[in-house]
């Protein structure tokens, strides 16, 4: 089966950069899938993906060196596996709170018995290659999303769960929790105590366990902070955020300068 490059780089205690993609088209997700990136999440959850679409990203990004993930809307049985079928080579499960939701996800993402996935890879195998059933469970990942005050009292005993490989923190949804609105893109400033703590708690209990902790990112200083910090799975600004970030800068930058010209151009006709 096709290694898993990811895999390899986390079991080595290696850092790995990602970003995700929102919009729906093949050609943003390859490339994405050519800037270097160790993975690449296609996200069903947020932003204009569907089941009707995600297979022509799929294969977008199975051009490219970089690993494809899937981040989908629910810790969904039959939805994990259709994913799957189609070549994803990392899930996203969101909103994970507990270790029996945890549990249920390694389920679908394994074959019988020591899981509930039904055989039937079409896409898969073609990506992954024809002893897909024998590498499956060495190869394919499951990150679960810890995001809620429920999960952030119940991480020793998700990440504890067999199975699981590790873990992405939403701080946007840590903040909510709290009552906080969430921070804009990029933002720099130092969070909330109260997220920040969390954070720490979420990132010690991956350590114990021998899990991958990860978490989303807005700006580069962010992210090589983070990953200093012991974060193994690190999110990069994504396609929608990095167009608005980047062009925005770009324009508001020429911008004033083009209205300085402007300026002197009126100065000069008085």
């Amino acid at each position: 089966m096709r290694p898993n490059e990811v895999r390899r780089r986390l079991e080595a205690g290696l850092p790995t950069l990602g970003a995700t993609v929102s919009s729906a088209s093949p050609l943003v997700a390859e490339i994405m899938g050519h800037l270097g990136y160790d993975w690449v999440l296609l996200d069903l959850q947020h932003g204009e993906n569907n089941l009707g679409n995600i297979a022509a990203l799929l294969t977008a990004i199975s051009a490219t060196p970089t690993t494809p993930w899937v981040r989908v809307v629910s810790n969904d049985g039959p939805l994990i596996q259709r994913v799957l079928d189609l070549g994803a080579y990392g899930v996203v499960v969101p909103l994970v709170n507990t270790a029996r939701e945890a549990q249920a996800a390694v389920r679908a993402m394994r074959y019988p018995p020591g899981g509930e996935r039904s055989w039937g890879p079409i896409r898969g195998a073609l990506y992954g290659g024809s002893d897909y059933h024998a590498g499956a469970e060495r190869e394919l990942q499951l990150v679960v999303m810890i995001e809620t005050a429920e999960g952030i009292k119940n991480a020793e005993e998700i990440l504890a769960v067999d199975g699981v490989d590790g873990c992405l923190i939403g701080t946007n949804d840590f903040s909510l929790s709290f009552g906080l609105p969430p921070r804009p893109v990029p933002d720099s400033a130092p969070m909330d105590p109260r997220v920040e703590d969390a954070v720490r708690k979420v990132l010690e209990a991956a350590h114990r366990n021998g899990k991958a902790p990860g978490i989303f990112t807005t700006d580069a200083e962010m992210a090589s902070e983070r990953v200093r910090q012991g974060f193994r799975i690190v999110s990069l600004l994504g396609d929608v955020a990095g167009l608005r970030a980047g062009c925005g800068a770009m324009l508001r930058s020429v911008r004033q300068a083009a209205d300085q010209v402007g300026g002197v151009g009126r100065d000069a006709g008085r």
